[in-house]
C-alpha cells in the first residue's frame, strides 16, 4: 500500500505541474470540458495522501 501511495503521489506531483504550465499560458485543459485544475489531478492527490497516511508506521498500533 505505501508503494501505491508514492506512485499516486508522484504522478499527482507531474499532473500538478503540467496544470501550473497550462494555467501559466492560459491554455486549456486538453480534456474538452473539464476545469483546471484536473479532477483527476485532485483524486490522485488525495489518494496518495489517504493511502500514505494509513500505510505509514505512525497510524499502525504498536
Amino acid at each position: 500500500m505505501l508503494m501505491v501511495s508514492k506512485v499516486l503521489l508522484v504522478v499527482a506531483g507531474v499532473l500538478l505541474v503540467m496544470d501550473a504550465i497550462l494555467l501559466a499560458t492560459g491554455s486549456p485543459n486538453p480534456i474538452p470540458g473539464w476545469p483546471l485544475p484536473c479532477p483527476l489531478t485532485l483524486a490522485a492527490l488525495g489518494l496518495g495522501i489517504i493511502l500514505f497516511v494509513f500505510s505509514s508506521k505512525a497510524s499502525q498500533k504498536r
